[in-house]
């Protein structure tokens, strides 16, 4: 018998978050569903902690190079056998109930998508600037850490545009939208597990922005824009760097990891808006 749900999740050096994730999905109210990981090199123990649960309801799949977010979803979404495809990540660990209230939403709603609430670590929890803060609690981000979606949308659509490296989830989302309703249910309910920042990581986010880019040619989307400024007040901080000490007090922070990315929150700066100014001569778009 198919499986009513696929759960897809894409694996990159994930040996810490991957046991209770999966633990927390065969430990759902319904049973009737597979889970699809597909993994990036460099490897480490993610594989022999998956074998280990001895469930024939996950699937394992290894990339002989690096394919990245994107090609690894699309990978999975063409092994996929369920109706509808739930997505969330490898440090995630969702509700018991997570699948049972999706489908409820599919049944109930008259959508073809459904968007969940996501806690970073707990409803109560205060980040400080290193922690990579993922969360969602109202409706319109469609983050794959928490989404789930009819398979024949996502065939209709295409499924991942592979240019995209960070932000393929809400451009995903951004073409559902445009075949259908996609519903906010706020008892869909995922927790982020704690993830912090060393300094090569943080200056490394400042290169996302080249993906608002394409968001704003294939949709143009103004989020975080003014006329045709990304980000106005980093820009500002950019040219005068005198600017990037209001970090101090306008962040969190309280750890000695908060403290050790002071001294690159310039040069992140400068990495964003130099990959800004890159991909918009690339796309020919202009942004500043």
């Amino acid at each position: 018998m198919k499986p009513d749900v696929t759960v897809s999740m894409p694996l990159l050096g994930a040996e810490k978050y991957i046991h209770a994730c999966i633990e927390s999905l065969l430990a759902q109210t319904i049973s009737n569903f597979e889970i699809v990981t597909v993994e990036d090199p460099p490897y480490d123990r993610t594989k022999n902690i998956i074998d280990g649960f001895k469930d024939d309801r996950i699937r394992y799949l290894r990339n002989q190079e690096f394919l990245g977010v994107p090609k690894s979803q699309n990978k999975g979404l063409r092994l996929a056998e369920g109706k509808y495809i739930f997505f969330t990540d490898a440090d995630c660990i969702v509700s018991e109930n997570w699948i049972e209230q999706g489908l409820k939403s599919f049944r109930n709603e008259n959508c073809v998508a459904v968007e969940g609430k996501t806690h970073y670590v707990s409803k109560d929890y205060a980040p400080t600037f290193s922690d990579h803060v993922i969360k969602n609690e109202e409706s319109g981000q469609f983050m794959t850490c928490n989404m789930a979606y009819e398979r024949s949308v996502l065939e209709s659509v295409g499924g991942f545009d592979e240019r995209f490296d960070y932000l393929e989830d809400r451009d995903l989302g951004l073409r559902v939208l445009r075949l259908g309703r996609v519903c906010f249910n706020p008892d869909m309910v995922v927790y982020h597990r704690r993830v912090t920042m060393n300094p090569r990581q943080f200056v490394k986010t400042g290169g996302r922005i080249r993906n608002r880019v394409l968001l704003f040619k294939k949709y143009e989307e103004r989020k975080f824009m003014l006329w045709r400024i990304m980000l106005p007040s980093s820009l500002m901080a950019t040219i005068f760097p005198p600017f990037t000490a209001a970090s101090l007090f306008r962040n969190r922070y309280r750890t000695k990891e908060d403290f050790a990315l002071f001294p690159f929150v310039y040069p992140r700066l400068v990495c964003e808006r130099l990959s800004l100014w890159q991909m918009c001569a690339r796309e020919r778009i202009f942004l500043i």
